[in-house]
């Protein structure tokens, strides 16, 4: 199905990429751009218009990150990520035509309960490795840099 819009819980889906999640320590702005860069391609096929959504005290949108196709906005210091998401879901006026992606279980209970369709972190991050995959050839998971082996195929 496609999506009129896709909303990603930003840190969520961060957590689930061990690479990203690593990065998070010690340079959360790399991080999320690799989330992002990431996340793109597969969210080109899945919906008209992309929003991530981070937690943060830089309320707004990231001009940096975001594309022609992607949006990323960072939560007020008065609300959460999962409190912007729900917001956004019961705004608009269709939400049986958003997809959010998140594992936590409430927020997947409550944009369910509004009428979005959710998906897990773990679901859309193996999509976008088969994503990437199907589009470099490569089999290196999301968010790791590939090895030599990754380059050749099997049995060789």
């Amino acid at each position: 199905m496609h999506y009129d819009w896709l909303i990603i819980d930003g840190y969520n889906l961060l957590h689930k990429a061990p690479e990203l999640a690593r990065m998070l320590g010690s340079d959360i702005q790399s991080a999320r751009h690799r989330l992002v860069r990431l996340a793109e391609a597969t969210a080109l096929g899945m919906a008209r218009q992309t929003t991530i959504v981070f937690d943060g005290r830089e309320a707004g949108s990231d001009a940096a990150l975001t594309s022609g196709c992607l949006e990323v906005f960072f939560s007020p210091g008065n609300l959460s990520a999962d409190s912007v998401i729900e917001r956004l879901v019961c705004k608009f006026p269709t939400p049986g035509k958003i997809l959010v992606v998140t594992s936590d279980h409430a927020e997947h209970d409550t944009v369910s309960s509004a009428g979005a369709h959710t998906m897990s972190s773990e679901e859309f991050m193996e999509r976008c490795g088969r994503e990437a995959k199907r589009k470099t050839g490569r089999r290196t998971p999301p968010g790791q840099e590939p090895k030599l082996g990754d380059l050749f195929p099997d049995g060789i």
